[in-house]
């Protein structure tokens, strides 16, 4: 009996230990989100003041181009890295190291260059019509070294994610991020206030940015041109192919909105959605991407090191963490969203407001697709998820195509938040058939509850100042909230005092 009694105390222990690591991973992930949103937030009304609407629709429309083509460019092979270095350490692969690391690099150097090359031959031939005019076109081809150089950076920031050195990658992506913000406020401000400005000095702190991490990496001795691995690019080109497919799904029910905003009603109503868009990306990005950057790896190690149960069970557990995240989000950006907005972006986009919770609740429902669908990850089914995405951007595109005439950008908003529900509901149909995670219904209910506490409080919160009464509620909605979820979750309440422990035992 009593050993019957170490032994769950033991599972106890364990169970904890692993949301312990899950919270710090976690909290890396934010800690460095939350520094990136701030230099978003920072350069946000900046961008949007500096350039016209339209201007400021170009940019987007660009800079969503830049981005589909830096998807083709990775080839899906951003999503093997995670996965393949799980088996790589485990030793469950006869790969080594420093052969997993150089097929990874020198992999992804050559697939960047052909698909850089490629892109600026394609973008010429493209007929100008297509992308509303010759600067926009001109724009893209400019700005084509950023393909090549965010390849090569996917390939360096996922080795970081997949050996969960959440700190260093959190560091990395500030550091960054402030360095390309100081650079591009610098020409701006001092060269060339123009887009062809924005790109040049956006490409230069990129650059110098990889440049880091590779020589960070190099410093290890872990490259080594000669050790690159036909077999394991093959295999994990095979592995993350129809993750490839996925991921363009994914961009195109992102950004299909966007062209069809640009070619149906011009630049100007496509700056306005874009502006909302970026908005809403800032804000529910800190804890629910850092979240997922987190989880994912965790689950790879523990399946192939703990077994299928332990692993299960702590991807129930991640799920209902998520969903006591994603809630707030959502009623905090209705409450505070729309003057949030306003304020950062002036009142050029006051048809912008209307916008924020439609795309703020896609986003959050697509953000819990890695815990949803686990089970096509793990067992490797990545051709679901390429259905799965495939079918939700058809339908973004049919949707848009039908509701932005009647119904402006707010029925783009709308076809976006219906194909982001369409796309989770299906990836999460397949994965419960490999890995059955339960939907926790009762914690919805009660996270849901406390979020509409929040909420009918906040929009109680009423200064006369802009400013002040939007940092007024944003302090009480997350006081309030925080105080629910340490009065009536236990398990929540136990962590946060587990963590106090550690910082008092620190100090």
């Amino acid at each position: 009996m009593q050993i019957s009694k170490d032994t769950v105390a033991a599972t106890k222990a364990e169970k904890r230990g692993v949301l312990a690591r899950l919270f710090q991973h976690t909290s890396n992930y934010s800690i460095g989100s939350v520094l990136v949103m701030l230099a978003s937030m920072i350069s946000f009304p900046v961008l949007t003041r500096i350039f016209s609407v339209a201007e400021y629709g170009t940019m987007a429309l660009v800079t969503s181009t830049i981005l589909f083509l830096v998807g083709v460019g990775k080839l899906g092979l951003q999503h093997s890295v995670v996965r393949y270095y799980s088996e790589v350490e485990a030793g469950t692969r006869s790969n080594t190291t420093t052969q997993f690391f150089s097929t990874v690099l020198f992999g992804m150097i050559a697939v960047g260059l052909c698909v850089t090359l490629l892109s600026v031959v394609g973008v010429h031939f493209t007929p100008t019509a297509w992308l509303s005019n010759e600067q926009t076109k001109y724009l893209i081809i400019l700005a084509s070294p950023l393909i090549f150089i965010r390849v090569v950076d996917s390939a360096m920031y996922n080795l970081l994610r997949a050996q969960q050195k959440s700190g260093v990658y959190s560091t990395y992506f500030t550091v960054r991020k402030y360095l390309g913000l100081a650079l591009i406020f610098f020409v701006l401000f001092y060269v060339s206030r123009t887009l062809e400005g924005f790109f040049l000095s956006s490409m230069l702190g990129e650059f110098i940015a990889v440049s880091v991490i590779i020589f960070y990496y190099a410093r290890q001795r872990v490259f080594d041109l000669r050790e690159f691995n036909r077999p394991l690019f093959v295999s994990m080109l095979v592995f993350g192919l129809p993750l490839l497919a996925s991921e363009l799904s994914m961009l195109l029910l992102n950004m299909s909105g966007r062209y069809i905003i640009n070619y149906k009603l011009g630049p100007e109503p496509l700056g306005a959605f874009s502006a909302a868009f970026n908005f809403s990306d800032y804000l529910q990005g800190v804890l629910t991407a850092s979240f997922a950057q987190a989880v994912v790896p965790m689950y790879f190690k523990m399946w192939e090191q703990q077994g299928r149960d332990k692993t299960v069970a702590f991807i129930q557990q991640a799920l209902k963490y998520y969903i006591a995240l994603a809630l707030p989000i959502l009623g905090g950006m209705a409450a505070v969203g729309p003057e949030l907005l306003r304020l950062l972006a002036s009142s050029k986009y006051e048809v912008s407001a209307s916008l924020i919770v439609f795309i703020v609740g896609g986003m959050l429902v697509s953000g819990g697709t890695p815990i949803f669908s686990a089970g096509i990850y793990i067992n490797k089914l990545t051709k679901v998820v390429m259905y799965s995405v495939l079918t939700a951007a058809a339908v973004n595109i049919g949707l848009t195509f039908m509701l932005v005439e009647p119904f402006g950008i707010e029925g783009a908003a709308f076809a976006a938040l219906v194909s982001y529900l369409v796309y989770t509901v299906l990836a999460a149909y397949y994965g419960r058939k490999v890995v059955k995670i339960a939907i926790p219904w009762g914690d919805m209910a009660k996270y849901g509850g406390f979020t509409l506490i929040m909420y009918a409080a906040v929009i109680w919160v009423n200064p006369p100042n802009l400013t002040l009464r939007i940092f007024s509620q944003i302090v009480v909605g997350a006081l309030i909230y925080g105080v629910l979820i340490v009065i009536f979750d236990r398990e929540i309440r136990g962590l946060l005092q587990k963590g106090l422990g550690r910082l008092r035992g620190a100090g």
